[in-house]
């Protein structure tokens, strides 16, 4: 029998964030992730209008906003993220890890309503996640003059 999972509602809490160019170069974007959800912000400065002369004068009319451009939810949490700069690329990539040894690149492609993972499922297989659980042993002596030795 089939187990079904389905999220009841969005994640509130936020667990990373980062400020890259992810859209394009021209603009920097804020990537918050949350436990299955990546948000994309942008922020905007907007000014008040010109009636309003003394306010302007005085420094108060500049506002900076935060606008959601995009929102992408994924199956399973995400562990831990970072942006990076791939080799002829024109815009910042993320690099997202889930559970598992499960690795994303994740870059945006205008063309497309959702961001690209250019990363082959490379560290799935179940021998190389065992890999990662395995502890080395190690050889411990202690000699007639207290010394530690390592093998």
């Amino acid at each position: 029998m089939y187990a079904v999972y389905k999220q009841a509602h969005p994640p509130t809490g936020l667990e990373f964030s980062m400020y890259c160019n992810f859209f394009s170069n021209a603009e920097r974007n804020l990537v918050v992730a949350g436990t299955s959800q990546l948000y994309v912000y942008r922020l905007n400065h907007d000014s008040e209008t010109s009636t309003k002369n003394d306010r302007i004068s005085e420094g108060k009319g500049h506002k900076e906003k935060l606008e959601l451009v995009a929102a992408f939810s994924f199956f399973g949490n995400v562990m831990s993220m970072a942006s990076v700069q791939l080799a002829g690329a024109k815009r910042d990539a993320l690099l997202l890890s889930f559970k598992d040894a499960k690795l994303s690149v994740v870059e945006y492609d205008p063309g497309t309503p959702r961001p690209e993972n250019s990363l082959p499922p490379l560290l799935e297989e179940p021998e190389l996640r065992v890999g990662i659980l395995r502890l080395a042993k190690q050889n411990k002596k202690i000699s007639s003059t207290s010394t530690l030795e390592t093998n």
